[in-house]
């Protein structure tokens, strides 16, 4: 890298950064990207859900109308440019435990804020499923395969830009606002898209970031199950090959990546609780993301070291905030345009 010069160094290959560095480029700007992805990382491992619904009190995900009023066109957009399929639109089906929990969900379903998603509560047969207490149909439901869509995107990448398969090295950056230098080479800016190595970040050490892991399970139903998104107190998504996605689990705190026994035993009697038909598992994952504060993304630029950003802390639902965050933080970036102030990192100036 010694005596080049780039616009922005994108440091982390998940769905942050990716995503932000498809952005750049559209905006005609040269990228490094450090790609030091693990297979345990929570983008690698995401089952990619997308859902209006929050099932915790029956409300919208937050920002639900703005990220569902434009995530389509955006995925069907870059579907189109990197030749690739990775966005699956789905039916999706909120199974209730309980007779109190469906009459719950069906007086939520006629409230303003969430009507546009929910239809009134059923208790027809869904092939497969035990729904004894019926269950509530949701609109605008989708999966993104993650991974299918980070290898197009970074397939498309490549000619374009430099992806540097490494791990960035903090103590190599120097400079101060808008003057930076890594190994030699002159960058206006590093946008740090770390996922849980932000914990180690000394530009955001004042930023809070917890580890959470999660298990995901891949099962193969023994006779065909209408493709859907369903969910219970566990959830069931078809990963489009196939076989299925299971889960999941969350153990706070925790940074181990290696999956335990005893996890996919839990996920799997959960499914067994609300699905017919027999099931082999195949395979079980473990990955681990950042929590951060408020459960609110970290987006935007450092407090003093100006050309210093980050973006992370998407949590569960990357998939669906992507498609709203990085164009909205390429413009910040390459334009000076405003952040979403539930989301500027600037809330949190030390």
């Amino acid at each position: 890298m010694t005596g080049k010069k780039t616009d922005y160094i994108i440091v982390g290959a998940g769905l942050a950064g990716v995503s932000l560095a498809l952005e750049l480029v559209s905006r005609g700007k040269h990228v490094v990207l450090f790609d030091n992805q693990k297979p345990s990382d929570s983008s690698r491992v995401a089952a990619g859900i997308i859902h209006p619904i929050v099932p915790k009190g029956v409300r919208s995900t937050w920002m639900g109308k703005t990220i569902f009023a434009l995530l389509s066109n955006w995925y069907e957009r870059w579907e189109n440019q990197l030749e690739s399929t990775f966005y699956q639109p789905l039916s999706g089906y909120q199974i209730h435990p309980n007779e109190d929990t469906g009459l719950f969900w069906q007086q939520r379903s006629v409230s303003p804020e969430i009507q546009q998603w929910l239809l009134p509560l059923r208790h027809e047969t869904l092939t497969g499923i035990t729904s004894s207490f019926g269950y509530t149909p949701i609109l605008q439901c989708a999966r993104l395969n993650t991974r299918a869509f980070l290898d197009s995107a970074l397939d498309w990448l490549r000619p374009k830009i430099d992806v540097r398969n490494e791990v960035f090295d903090y103590t190599s950056l120097k400079g101060k606002s808008g003057n930076w230098q890594y190994c030699g080479e002159s960058t206006q800016g590093v946008v740090f898209c770390e996922g849980i190595r932000a914990m180690e970040n000394p530009w955001f050490s004042h930023l809070h970031f917890h580890p959470t892991a999660g298990d995901i399970l891949t099962v193969s139903f023994h006779d065909a199950l209408p493709p859907a998104l369903y969910k219970n107190r566990t959830w069931l998504v078809p990963d489009g090959t196939g076989t299925w996605l299971a889960g999941s689990t969350f153990h706070k705190g925790s940074l181990e990546t290696t999956s335990n026994p005893e996890d996919a035993e839990s996920l799997i009697k959960q499914l067994q609780s609300w699905t017919n038909i027999p099931f082999t598992l195949i395979h079980h994952r473990r990955g681990i993301r950042p929590t951060v504060e408020g459960r609110r993304p970290y987006l935007g630029e450092h407090h003093s070291d100006k050309g210093i950003y980050i973006y992370n802390g998407l949590g569960s639902k990357g998939s669906s905030l992507i498609p709203w965050l990085s164009p909205m933080l390429a413009d910040f970036i390459c334009h000076g345009k405003k952040l979403h102030p539930e989301a500027d990192i600037s809330r949190f100036v030390p």
